[in-house]
């Protein structure tokens, strides 16, 4: 049996003990022991040592770094788990590749005209650290809150976004996620509703091109929805929840994980 780590904070491991013992038990289908470690409670350098690769899912993108240089493979790399947790590298990063994204108002420039805006941490997830701010006042309270953060324009979506995941360049499912009633934010785990998504040809082209630059294993990739055919591109998620996945689609996930994990791993050869 080859040997495999997955990370996690303590939290995060408790709220997914059950897709953590899932990829265990699948992953010994593909000749692999996958061991659960927590983040700041093991020696991860240490112990990682005799690793095929290692899955990164916690949002300490310098330990990744860290493990990178140690000459193991992470999954996701360091950079794409650095990249997903800084809402402002993101959105610069998306610009480059051309991709329509929802505009970053710098706070210098931030004038009376500009409200409604959006504040949100630049490394808050799960929708928890975005507000909508009617006013300048609304503004300075909330900004004490973030030691960093970026500024938006409020964009009219009806509480609604779209959330694609990838593995690899492969698009596996998309959902448009609807916010709760009086709701801004769309996040599922807040209440909000799901349905199926089909990216148009654009669409693919584009969330193709950002994993090709960005070179992923697994992401999700999330967009203000305007309509069918215009979104914009708001921010990305390493590591990517898959509730709403589970929810409207059949495909066996933690199987798909696996076929890429050991497929791009056996293209690396040994280390």
């Amino acid at each position: 049996m080859k040997k495999a780590y997955i990370l996690y904070s303590a939290e995060d491991a408790k709220k997914n003990g059950a897709f953590i013992t899932q990829l265990q038990q699948v992953g010994k289908q593909f000749g692999y022991t996958l061991t659960l470690l927590i983040e700041g409670q093991d020696d991860i350098s240490t112990r990682v040592q005799d690793a095929t690769f290692v899955w990164n899912r916690t949002r300490n993108a310098s330990l990744a770094q860290q493990l990178e240089q140690s000459g193991i493979r992470v999954v996701n790399r360091s950079e794409v788990n650095h990249l997903a947790n800084d809402k402002m590298r993101a959105a610069q990063f998306a610009v480059l590749q051309g991709v329509p994204t929802v505009p970053l108002i710098l706070e210098q420039r931030l004038q009376s005209s500009d409200f409604p805006v959006v504040i949100k941490s630049t490394d808050g997830h799960g929708g928890t650290e975005v507000f909508k701010c009617d006013t300048w006042e609304a503004f300075e309270q909330k900004k004490q809150q973030f030691t960093h953060y970026v500024i938006q324009p409020y964009i009219e979506t009806n509480a609604t976004d779209v959330r694609v995941w990838m593995i690899g360049d492969e698009v596996i499912g998309a959902v448009k996620r609807i916010g709760a009633t009086g709701d801004f934010r769309s996040n599922y785990t807040l209440g909000g509703t799901i349905e199926k998504f089909t990216l148009n040809t654009l669409q693919l082209k584009y969330v193709q091109q950002m994993q090709r630059a960005l070179k992923s294993d697994y992401i999700g990739i999330d967009f203000l929805y305007i309509s069918d055919e215009q979104l914009l591109f708001n921010e990305m998620e390493d590591p990517v929840g898959a509730r709403s996945y589970y929810d409207l689609y059949d495909e066996d996930l933690v199987t798909k994980l696996w076929t890429h994990l050991t497929n791009t791993n056996d293209k690396k050869g040994p280390r």
